[in-house]
């Protein structure tokens, strides 16, 4: 489970630079809705403006990584409850076991 959530964070980390980068411009900016603009300001809070140092790309970048690292734990908390098997399903699957 670990590393698929690893996997993920990388990727959504990834993905969230591309995405500052490629509106880092303001002329792409404005182009973008208003969900998107609030989503590349909260991008930006969160890991930084889009930079071409290559110390500070990891650094943003690794930022980016934590914070989805922690969202993909939130989600596995939440989802948690819902792998147990309940009452009704280990019923079900005694009745049509054969």
């Amino acid at each position: 489970m670990r590393i698929e959530r690893t996997i993920k964070s990388i990727i959504g980390a990834t993905k969230e630079r591309k995405f500052i980068s490629q509106n880092a411009c303001m002329k792409n900016r404005q182009n973008l809705e208003t969900m998107d603009r609030k989503y590349y300001q909260d991008l930006v809070n969160t890991s930084g403006p889009s930079v071409h140092n290559p110390i500070k790309v990891l650094k943003n970048w690794r930022k980016a990584y934590i914070d989805n690292l922690e969202r993909n734990k939130l989600i596995d908390e939440i989802n948690k409850p819902f792998k147990k098997p309940t009452l009704i399903k280990k019923i079900i699957t005694k009745l049509f076991k054969k």
